[in-house]
């Protein structure tokens, strides 16, 4: 009787291991694939936030092109006022910079997978802090450079005194796909004039201002976007 019970209760417990290995394995390959669901999301995440930051990347070298475009355009206008004297070649950018006087319209694409992610609460399957870190940055600072535009384009708009003072816009061709706005101006008067030369002086340091801080955004992005890569690469 006592063997049988012996046996019995070996067997009672060989019955009881065996449903727990059962359980922990089917625990395992439970968590298997939830990690590889994981796995693969992330992945998918990755490959959107490269994309965005491609998108981010051509806009920003279009923005700083826009950028050094009208700082040149400001400072060939300083220095012919300052020279008091507009040379044939310098006529076109001159023209351009006064019909441009008040555009500072640039922005930045946004980063959607991104603020997706942050939204979902999905930000953790960025499994590098740093790149986390960094595109919240990168957000703050798109903010920032669409405010910073937004700022000097009411800056300008609301002190139009000078620019009214000595530059007459007109539109040609008017309803026609082929319209255009030529300025009229007196140069002589503005090359006379100290208080609009130091407008234009302003508006150079303007520019330049907004130059600098796109190519700053820029190098931030580059970073970004080296990152993504190596987190890609260790999916590979």
């Amino acid at each position: 009787m006592e063997n049988k019970t012996g046996k019995y209760f070996k067997y009672a417990i060989g019955e009881i291991l065996l449903v727990v290995i059962g359980i922990m394995i089917a625990l395992q390959i439970n968590n298997w694939n939830e990690n590889r669901k994981l796995a693969v999301k992330s992945y998918n995440y990755l490959q959107r936030l490269q994309e965005d930051i491609e998108s981010v990347s051509k806009g920003v070298n279009s923005s700083i092109k826009a950028s050094e475009r009208k700082y040149h355009q400001a400072l060939l206008a300083l220095n012919a006022l300052e020279a008091k004297e507009l040379l044939p070649s310098q006529q076109e950018a001159f023209d351009k910079h006064l019909k441009e006087y008040f555009q500072f319209e640039i922005t930045i694409q946004n980063t959607t997978a991104f603020n997706e992610m942050v939204s979902s609460g999905d930000l953790g399957l960025i499994k590098n802090k740093w790149l986390r870190t960094a595109f919240a940055d990168m957000s703050d600072e798109r903010n920032f450079i669409i405010e910073v535009n937004q700022s000097n384009h009411d800056g300008y708009k609301n002190n139009m005194e000078l620019i009214r003072k000595h530059i007459r816009y007109n539109i040609q061709n008017v309803d026609t796909d082929s319209s255009r706005a030529k300025v009229n101006y007196d140069f002589n008067a503005m090359a006379n004039d100290e208080l609009f030369i130091n407008q234009i002086s302003n508006q150079v340091y303007t520019w330049h201002d907004v130059l600098r801080i796109y190519k700053h955004y820029e190098r931030r992005v580059n970073n970004v976007k080296d990152s993504i890569q190596i987190e890609l690469k260790k999916y590979d």
